[in-house]
């Protein structure tokens, strides 16, 4: 009977689905279809465009479509929640969260919307496809079908201080020549830094046009002032000079070109072209963008360019939308389209260009609703509504008209005088090729690596990854005796590790054998056992044990997160091990963190711990004052110290150049080239307080009759010290020792932040080289096996250091 109703009420539910998921046409409910309330879920990614205009917009199509209720959330790291709902099956209907697409499109998974696109568009005046912009849809397109429906449209452009161009009489360039002769001319002029924020004096009444500008004109920047540099540059996002050098080489190797390079093919990096727009990027960047740039976030950046301490800026069209309510009021923006090479292949009106798209999910419960609520955000009238929101452009055409402000008039007039768009390619692309082009970029805009080079560079990196895609198996050894010799520690600290506990087991039962110097131990039942330590058994397997076994089965691998895995055993660590240089790189930069920073940090706190302990007058304040940054979390701690190392009036340089250091006027502490020297003083000022505190309660532990015994003996403070204290908070600094080789080799969150989520390789650690495997290349089973690698080499590690720091308790 049960089994019977059972089948039944699974027969009841499988047609209720079928009922909820019956397709609408036309935007249109069709009641007799539909009987019950569909539900469509829509996780999106909360950006700098915010999420007023699309809960809003989910209400108005609420408001159209009664029998439709749109679940519309967002939240900045909704990736890493959809990415866990793909895994379980449990799809959303539309969402725009950053996956690995492609994987997904490969494997079945996101709808094809073709035949969406050659339906009517939600006015019912032309198909779906042709109201998009021209080149839109393309980057999506696969086997001739295509899967991303683009909204957001970023047009890359110099952005200008129009009241600064017009009082100097300025014109928008339109070639490199004209650019880098501009450039000239602004440096050349140094004009005050924010000299135009006397326009608000004006607007004002309190002082005339004439007036001001015969101040100006009589006010040149005087020796050591601030002065206006020609561009802003988003320093700690490096690839913003992306624009820059993919414009250069686009108009003289044309589209075709332009997008054989994304697809790596042969000789598409090491030619004259690529050298050329890498020197022209190196020849701006080195001589126009404003010192310390490098060190500047993007807002810092764009924040200075708003007050007037730079002309011009490049960035794309969302600059303004994500600076609301931080524009000096009064300040007028101008753009024009970035700088082309006279003479080449490509359109001198084409755009550089990026979209984000939405994709539906072909097994989500309710995809074809999710297909209508798409139409409906991308007519012109809901586009529209969003470009007027955020003062920003839609992938939509007819959205921007009267609907944008008159600072983004020069955006729009570029956009419609195109005749076509270049930006990333269609197609899956090369993911981990990226990190050769960081290198590379940076390398360039910094001046240490010469635009020959890069481009070689570029050529290498593009062989090696079409070698690894065509083979996928193959490995080509680079290195033999690091990873021998790492083996070898690793294998040594085994063995002394289970070898030392062995035989202090072995010792301690001889002890209980004999009856001499057996500890006593509690008599508990197995029933109190179980009862105290079994949820927290529980909990700690659940959490901790099972994850940490399955990333043990994920390191066996080759997984992308989101398809069927593919076992390869341990290819991906004779990979890591043998070919890879940025793994050894990495490891490099954290064996730094682990023996560098101790050495700065364990002698001054056991200097700071013996002066408290001698109750110097003070003690106690300091006590708190040393502890205080522990208090806050590492993250609050890293954004603290980036406004610290402020490169242009940051109080760290100020300081510096104040007592005569003028080496260190606009020097980027943050930048890739000199962070791990910034993270020195960090963490002196981070460990300090708790490795203080630490051997403070040791000190305070033990009996003053020693110091007492010794003062009658004439030992000096040193002495004491070095006989006394020393020996008897041997096993505190121990685990001091054994916490700050942990932090090293775990260390992540600082160089994470401080370079925005791009290192370059130079700048790895393992972790970030781990979540950038992960998250950036999809190589799941990859970053696992890194995981992996480094629980042993912390496990171990550690274990062996306490066995070798271990000494006999004195007792007294």
């Amino acid at each position: 009977m049960y089994a019977r109703k059972a089948k039944v009420a699974g027969v009841a539910l499988v047609a209720a689905m079928w009922a909820l998921s019956w397709p609408m046409a036309g935007g249109e409910e069709d009641s007799r279809s539909a009987p019950e309330r569909v539900t469509v879920d829509v996780p999106v990614f909360e950006g700098g465009e915010g999420l007023d205009f699309f809960t809003q917009c989910a209400a108005d199509y609420e408001t159209q479509v009664p029998g439709v209720s749109i679940d519309l959330y967002g939240d900045p790291r909704i990736a890493d929640k959809v990415r866990v709902r793909v895994l379980e099956g449990s799809y959303p209907d539309v969402t725009n969260a950053g996956l690995n697409y492609w994987a997904l499109i490969r494997n079945g998974d996101i709808l094809p919307l073709d035949e969406f696109l050659d339906g009517p568009n939600w006015e019912n005046d032309s198909t779906w496809r042709d109201s998009f912009l021209t080149g839109s849809l393309e980057r999506y397109t696969w086997e001739g079908k295509t899967y991303g429906i683009p909204f957001l449209y970023s047009v890359f452009a110099i952005w200008y201080n129009k009241t600064m161009f017009e009082e100097n009489g300025w014109r928008p360039p339109t070639t490199w020549d004209e650019f880098l002769a501009l450039c000239q001319t602004i440096e050349e002029a140094k004009l005050p830094a924010g000299w135009y924020d006397l326009d608000a004096f004006v607007d004002a009444g309190e002082m005339r046009p004439t007036t001001l500008k015969a101040y100006r004109a009589s006010h040149p920047a005087s020796a050591g002032e601030a002065v206006v540099h020609p561009l802003a540059f988003q320093g700690q996002y490096p690839d913003y000079a992306q624009s820059l050098i993919d414009s250069a080489y686009y108009h003289q190797v044309g589209r075709d070109g332009f997008y054989a390079q994304q697809n790596l093919e042969p000789g598409s990096f090491d030619n004259p072209q690529l050298i050329k727009a890498l020197t022209l990027t190196q020849e701006v960047a080195t001589k126009y963008f404003e010192p310390g740039c490098m060190g500047h976030s993007h807002t810092m950046a764009q924040q200075r360019f708003f007050n007037g301490k730079t002309a011009m800026i490049p960035c794309g069209s969302w600059l303004k939308s994500e600076m609301l309510g931080k524009i000096p009021e009064g300040f007028r923006l101008g753009a024009f389209n970035l700088p082309i090479v006279p003479g080449g292949k490509g359109d001198p009106t084409a755009v550089y260009t990026a979209t984000s798209y939405y994709f539906v999910f072909r097994a989500a419960p309710h995809a074809r609703q999710g297909v209508d609520f798409l139409r409906f955000m991308t007519s012109r009238a809901q586009a529209g509504k969003f470009c007027r929101m955020r003062d920003i452009v839609a992938a939509v055409k007819g959205a921007t008209e009267g609907n944008v402000s008159e600072d983004l008039a020069d955006l729009v007039r570029i956009t419609n005088a195109s005749k076509s768009a270049y930006g990333a390619a269609p197609g899956e692309g090369f993911p981990e090729f990226a990190q050769y082009w960081s290198d590379a970029r940076v390398g360039v805009i910094t001046g240490k690596l010469d635009p020959a080079q890069a481009a070689r560079n570029l050529e290498n990196g593009a062989i090696a990854v079409r070698a690894r895609k065509a083979n996928p198996d193959q490995i080509t050894v680079r290195h033999v005796w690091q990873p021998l010799t790492l083996m070898g520690l690793l294998l040594a600290a085994i063995v002394y590790t289970v070898t030392v506990t062995l035989r202090g087991y072995r010792q301690e039962k001889s002890r209980g054998a004999a009856g001499t110097d057996a500890p006593r131990r509690l008599g508990l039942s197995w029933f109190n056992i179980v009862l105290f330590v079994g949820p927290a058994v529980i909990l700690y397997t659940v959490f901790v044990v099972v994850p940490s076994l399955k990333s043990f089965v994920w390191s066996v691998n080759r997984w992308d997160g989101l398809t069927p895995m593919q076992y390869v055993g341990l290819q991906q660590f004779a990979r890591m091990l043998f070919e890879s240089d940025g793994f050894w790189i990495a490891l490099r930069n954290n064996l730094y963190l682990m023996f560098v920073i101790p050495a700065c940090v364990l002698p001054l706190s056991l200097f700071l711990a013996t002066c408290i302990s001698r109750n110097l007058w003070g003690s106690k304040v300091f006590r708190i004052v040393f502890f205080f940054p522990n208090i806050l979390g590492s993250v609050a701690a890293t954004l603290l110290w980036m406004q610290l190392y402020e490169p242009s009036g940051g109080p760290i340089n100020r300081l510096l150049t104040a007592i005569g250091l003028d080496y260190f006027k606009g020097y980027a502490w943050t930048s890739q080239e000199h962070l791990y020297t910034a993270l020195i003083p960090m963490s002196i000022w981070g460990a300090c307080g708790f490795n203080m505190l630490l051997f403070l309660a040791a000190m305070e532990s033990i009996p003053q009759s020693l110091y007492e015994a010794a003062d009658l003996d004439g030992a000096s403070a040193f002495r004491q010290f070095w006989t006394i204290t020393l020996p008897l908070i041997w096993d505190v600094l121990s685990i001091a020792i054994v916490f700050m080789v942990i932090g090293g080799m775990k260390a992540f969150e600082v160089i994470w932040l401080f370079t925005n989520q791009r290192p370059v390789t130079e700048v790895h650690v393992v972790g970030t080289l781990m979540v950038q495997d992960m998250f950036t290349e999809y190589k799941v089973g990859e970053a696992t096996a890194i995981a992996v690698l480094l629980f042993l080499m912390v496990f171990f590690g550690t274990a062996a250091t306490l066995r070798l720091m271990r000494r006999e308790t004195v007792e007294y």
